[in-house]
């Protein structure tokens, strides 16, 4: 089954951006793939990793699957980047 989202080298054109308004709408660019969704949490694939939306109510109102936007409406409650591999450095790391 074709992804949507994915063009022919299965990347998206356009800038990667995030824009929230107030906490209602949430409008983001540079999709790769929806990964899942539902009213309380929406799972996408981006250029720079997941990231996971979770809220109240959450709907997908518009996805151009051309350029990789897609906006959602609800209550947004988190927004997070889940990196495609845990990096191995940093202040806390084990020896």
């Amino acid at each position: 089954m074709n992804n949507p989202l994915k063009t022919q080298a299965g990347k998206t054109s356009g800038n990667h951006i995030v824009k929230i308004d107030s906490r209602k709408r949430i409008e983001l660019g540079a999709i790769t793939d929806v990964v899942s969704f539902d009213e309380s949490s929406v799972v996408l694939g981006s250029s720079l990793g997941v990231i996971s939306i979770e809220g109240e109510d959450l709907h997908i109102l518009k996805m151009n699957v051309d350029s990789g936007e897609i906006v959602i409406e609800g209550k947004i409650n988190a927004l997070m980047y889940i990196d495609k591999a845990p990096k191995k450095s940093g202040l806390f790391k084990k020896k």
